[in-house]
């Protein structure tokens, strides 16, 4: 009875220990069209501002690429202001590989902000975004 108990237990570790490695195997895949995201936030020129510098580089070359929303957050972690990337306003690019960019909020001096940032890429049917966090930086 021991041995079949034995058994039994050391069968169903084997078999979620393969369960937990396809889990951090699927969270850790390479994304089909982001290569890179890189993000800071850092102080603006004029008082409250912040600027938000990041660099998304895709895979290759990417029918649309840049960040599809930047959520502000007081440091506190209270809510700010979201501003959706467009064509529009310079967020999303069209037939690059990269863009390597900044976008400025103006909050109040003195206040510390960070950004919660979602940048995207789509290359023909493929399509990914990943978001990061920023540092937290006062406005001047």
């Amino acid at each position: 009875m021991k041995k079949r108990f034995l058994s039994f237990a050391l069968m169903t570790a084997l078999v979620l220990s393969l369960c937990g490695g396809a889990a951090v195997a699927a969270e850790t895949r390479a994304s089909d069209t982001i290569r890179s995201f890189t993000l800071s936030l850092v102080e603006g020129d004029s008082a409250g501002e912040v600027k938000i510098k990041f660099d998304v580089r895709a895979n290759s070359t990417a029918d649309e690429i840049g960040i599809s929303s930047i959520v502000i957050y007081k440091a506190d972690g209270s809510y700010a202001s979201t501003i959706m990337g467009t064509k529009g306003n310079g967020l999303i690019l069209t037939n690059t590989s990269r863009h390597n960019s900044s976008y400025t909020y103006k909050g109040t001096s003195g206040t510390s902000y960070f950004a919660r940032v979602t940048c995207t890429a789509t290359i023909g049917s493929s399509s990914d975004s990943k978001t990061l966090d920023t540092n937290k930086v006062t406005a001047p």
